[in-house]
Formats: C-alpha cells, structure tokens, sequence
C-alpha cells in the first residue's frame, strides 16, 4: 500500500506528535507499505539525516517551536498514494490533503488548542486565548474534521469530552499511541548490570507552563518528610526551566532535584530504570495521552498521573496511581506510597510492562491503523 503520512514537524524537532509519526511511519514501513513522509523543513536538516522517505517544503515559524508557516502546500495534489494520513495540529497539511486530493484522507488528531495562561514569563490575557481557540475550532478544526474520513483518536475519554471530536463520534475510531519496544529492551539489556532502583522520582518531557511540573516541585517537601533519600530527576528542555530553578531554590531543593536537559536515548532509558517512580503532573487538553508513560511502563517503572481525558486510561491493571490536577498534596501522598514500599516498585512495574507489550507496541498499533485503511480504499 502506498501510504503519504503529513505532519507540521517531524524529527528531529521533538515531542510526542513528532515520535507518533515517525514511528507509526517506521512500522508501516516495516510492514511492507510504501511511505512518503510531508513535513516542514524546520529544523533545516543536514545531509546525514535525510532520507527518501521525507519531502520537506520551505517554513518559517510563526510561533518557535509551536505553529509553521508552510509554503507551497499545492504540490500536495501532484503526490500518487491510496491513502493520506495527515496529523492535526497544526493543521495545514491537514487543510492542504482536504482540498486537493480525492483518495482517502484520515487524520489523526492529536490534541485540542487550549491556550495555557502563559508561555515562559508571558500572559496570555483569557479574552484572547478563548478568542483563539474560538477561531481555530470554528475555521480550522471542524471544517478538516468534517472533510475527512475518518479521525484516529487516541483515547475515548479524551475524545468523548472533546468540544471538536464529540460532534464527530460516528468518524472516530480509537488508537492509542505505542513506543517500540525492541529499541527500549536492547539498552535494557546493555546496561541492566550497572544500574540499580533509586528512590528517584523522574519527570521526562518539555519544560513548559501546562506540563504542571511546578506542582511536582511542590510536592517534594510533603514527600521528603517520609522518604528523606527521595530525588526529583527532572529530564528536557524549554522556555519554563529558569523560573522552575527558581521554585526550587525557593524551596530550598538544590541538592534535592536535578535538571539533566535534553539526553540521549541510553541515557534516558537509564534515567528511567534507575526511578522508582515516573509522574506526568499536566494538567491541560494539550496533553491527549502521554507516551512517556509507555517508555516508564517498558523499563518496569511505576507511573504517576493526573487525573484528565485520555491520560487516565493509561492507568489501569495496577500500573500506578492518578491524582487530581494540580494536588500537590494528593501528588506527594502518591509518590510516597509507592517509593516507600519496594515490593509495590516490583509489582506495579511488572504490571505496566505486561500492559505495554499487550496493547502499545507499534507492531500492533500499525496493524490497527492498516486496517483502517483497508476499510477505506
């Protein structure tokens, strides 16, 4: 099958739509599919990262590492496929597949544009984030949704409670986000002999207003008082890291957390076996699913959440814990009962790591979305 996958960003520009994509692509392709990949020259890439998979048009940002402007989008009528699969926001490939093409056309949308009240040290007045958002769904948003024909989300809670996609339910099929686990088990393999568990609690994501990572700070006093040797591992980078140094010398924390940037995939998969415990505090409709908890969840991590649409469902069969956004009490109380008690690491790690190879690897995700696809051609 000849399949065009269309995303804004792809890496290594990096977050969670841009892994989705390339590693849906990835799977696709080694399941014997043709894959073209559409996306945004930023950032520009050097010649050692190309690949004749990826078309890359001319983009400025309009909003740095947010929303591209995207220049000759029409090209998209010349390019042969059975089916389109565009990725949404940002949406203009999105936009540019529905008006210029007549084969079949899916999106997956990833998330609802919710304006965070601020981004770095800037407000964002309320009158005009709802004046956004307001644009966006009745100009952008509906009208893809409505063209198209058919709509992955990845959660049911999420898309059920979605203002966008409830009025779409009949288009909807659910597909959750995965991880490939072959890449998680050969670092684990590596290096499994030289790390130990530590009463680490670990954070891996960007550093920005509506991840909550202010209220896992926060919770670090209440969960000092019972587990004295307890570290908070922050992991990423992003336009909130000063004023979050800044909360934690105010909370006197300096030896107590540690900011480690951006880091390699083996030192990463490292981070997480050496955490008794992962927390995703975020707290808004931007975070849809959080594949974070998946890489956790392979490395035999206990997972930590807040308690919104599409998150929640990834906490199930004993994996971990969820608690009300922004608790910071209720977080701490989390954390405590599950790093102070080494069996529960072992058992809630076991628990998500069968969870994962049953429901999110990406072999089995990509055969879900080819069957989609089947239906359509």
């Amino acid at each position: 099958m000849r399949i065009v996958q269309a995303s804004c960003y792809y890496p290594p520009h990096v977050g969670g739509v841009e892994n989705h994509v390339k590693e849906l692509a990835n799977a696709l392709s080694e399941a014997g599919n043709e894959l073209k990949i559409l996306t945004a020259d930023i950032p520009p890439m050097r010649d050692d990262h190309s690949t004749s998979m990826i078309t890359r048009f001319r983009a400025i940002e309009l909003f740095p590492g947010y929303v591209p402007l995207i220049f000759g989008l029409s090209r998209v009528r010349d390019i042969e496929a059975d089916v389109f699969h565009s990725h949404c926001p940002p949406p203009f490939f999105s936009q540019a597949l529905n008006k210029e093409n007549k084969r079949p056309h899916v999106i997956t949308y990833h998330f609802d544009l919710e304006v965070p009240e601020r981004v770095g040290s800037l407000r964002i007045p309320a009158v005009l984030a709802k004046f956004v958002e307001r644009v966006y769904n009745g100009h952008y948003a509906l009208p893809l949704l409505d063209a198209c024909d058919a709509i992955i989300v990845t959660g049911r809670s999420y898309a059920e409670t979605s203002p966008v996609l409830s009025k779409f339910s009949s288009k909807c099929e659910v597909i959750p986000n995965g991880i490939d686990i072959r890449k998680f088990d050969a670092v684990i393999e590596d290096v499994k002999a030289s790390v130990k568990r530590k009463k680490n609690i670990l954070f891996v994501g960007r550093l920005v207003y509506p991840k909550g990572i202010e209220y896992l700070i926060r919770a670090m006093p209440g969960v000092l008082k019972d587990v004295p040797e307890a570290r908070l591992i922050i992991v990423g980078r992003g336009e909130e890291r000063a004023s979050l140094e800044k909360l934690v010398r105010s909370y006197g924390l300096m030896r107590k957390v540690e900011f480690r940037g951006f880091l390699s995939f083996r030192e990463l998969v490292k981070s997480y076996l050496e955490a008794s415990v992962f927390v995703l505090p975020s707290f808004t409709r931007l975070e849809n699913f959080g594949i974070v908890l998946l890489e956790a969840m392979a490395c035999r991590t206990p997972v930590i959440a807040s308690d919104i649409p599409g998150v929640r469902e990834n906490i199930t069969g004993g994996n971990g814990l969820l608690f009300t956004p922004g608790d910071v009490d209720g977080l701490s109380d989390c954390i405590v009962r599950i790093i102070s008690d080494d069996r529960r690491v072992m058992r809630m790690g076991e628990a998500g790591r069968n969870l994962v190879e049953a429901r999110f690897d990406w072999r089995v995700i990509a055969q879900q979305v080819l069957r989609l696809y089947e239906s359509l051609i």
